[in-house]
């Protein structure tokens, strides 16, 4: 039998709010992130939190493509694409955890200066339960989680979401027991309210809300545009990030009408080979080229699959090797050369450790590394 869910008021009037829930069944969560594709198509909005403990079994941080690994794991590949700032972090003494979103992206740039975080007075406190009696008038402006067990970052960042000391260690202890965080953030009052329901409907065995500071919330968003990095001096580690590329062969997608011009044409190597034809080109929304599009990163050659497209491989070529304004297409390389090169699983995250081993392929520099 599913357990009750256990739900807080809600305070009207609210410039932008948090409703969190937690799943016990990982298909629930599944199910209830898929919903909430469907009905509000904002994935900046959208935090999930789940612990990895499959992934804590081995040496992520040598492990290439972890974090494609772990969507496949915790069956959450359907909606991977579709989350913002994911990202594949170890944090101290509290295991290993798939973030995105909002949270995911505060929680990722935790440094010590932040986990002196102080608590509002009358806000924060009891704003998770509805009920500030909790922490006590003289507690108003104590440091966050000096009457709790040492301060850490999952604690710090729901605590400057908003929710109380007490309801922050309650979800803390309920993700190391391995149950998925679900949250929205949004000043959208009908979403949050259709939001809340949707995570009774798929079984949410918690349900919370938190007024958020405005200026957090935009802060975090603006995290989003770029790979989850931690900040400088962060014991939490950053295992894996989804590379924040842009698919500019989406038919849906126009930022980039002059590069896109090359999509689904052929592809010759330097020696005028045939390879396969174009299928994507990846760019990077961070950096915007002359004529304001995303700068290109790669382009991904598919080759094979004769047959209905089965068996194709999909090689993401750095930029710096082709050629897109000739027909065909040409790639500075041998075929021979490409046999052995990484290859990019269509419709899965692009993370940053295949991002490395391309590199590492390629006997070049990461393009977001400095010198």
């Amino acid at each position: 039998m599913t357990a009750p869910v256990r739900q807080t008021a809600v305070t009207p009037g609210i410039t932008r709010e948090t409703i969190v829930a937690l799943f016990d069944d990982s298909l629930d969560a599944e199910q209830a992130l898929m919903a909430l594709r469907k009905m509000t198509g904002a994935p900046e909005q959208i935090s999930l939190v789940v612990r990895d403990r499959a992934t804590e079994d081995q040496n992520t941080l040598e492990t290439t493509g972890a974090l494609a690994r772990v969507l496949v794991a915790t069956a959450l590949d359907a909606v991977g694409g579709w989350l913002q700032g994911l990202a594949s972090l170890i944090v101290p003494r509290r295991g290993t955890y798939l973030v995105a979103g909002p949270i995911g992206a505060a929680l990722t740039n935790v440094a010590p200066a932040r986990q002196g975080v102080r608590v509002p007075p009358g806000d924060a406190g009891g704003q998770g339960s509805g009920d500030s009696s909790r922490r006590g008038g003289d507690d108003a402006g104590t440091v966050a989680g000096t009457a709790k067990p040492e301060p850490n970052g999952l604690l710090v960042t729901l605590v400057e979401f908003g929710f109380g000391p007490d309801e922050a260690e309650y979800i803390e202890r309920r993700l190391e027991a391995g149950a998925a965080l679900i949250a929205i953030t949004s000043n959208d009052t009908r979403r949050l309210g259709r939001s809340r329901r949707l995570f009774a409907d798929h079984s949410a065995v918690h349900i919370g809300r938190a007024d958020t500071d405005e200026y957090l919330a935009s802060e975090v968003t603006a995290m989003l545009a770029s790979a989850a990095h931690a900040a400088e001096g962060s014991d939490i580690v950053v295992a894996d990030a989804v590379a924040p590329l842009r698919h500019l062969c989406d038919a849906a997608n126009d930022a980039a009408p002059t590069l896109s011009a090359a999509c689904g044409a052929d592809a010759v190597d330097q020696d005028g080979h045939h390879l396969g034809t174009v299928e994507d080109l990846l760019g990077d929304p961070d950096e915007a080229g002359p004529d304001g599009s995303p700068t290109l990163r790669y382009v991904v050659i598919a080759s094979g699959g004769v047959v209905f497209g089965l068996g194709k491989r999909h090689v993401p070529v750095p930029a710096m090797f082709c050629d897109l304004e000739v027909r065909p297409v040409r790639v500075g390389r041998l075929r021979d050369d490409l046999d052995g090169a990484p290859v990019l699983a269509i419709g899965r995250a692009f993370s940053r450790r295949e991002e490395e081993a391309i590199c590492a392929f390629f006997d070049i520099p990461c393009y977001w590394v400095t010198t």
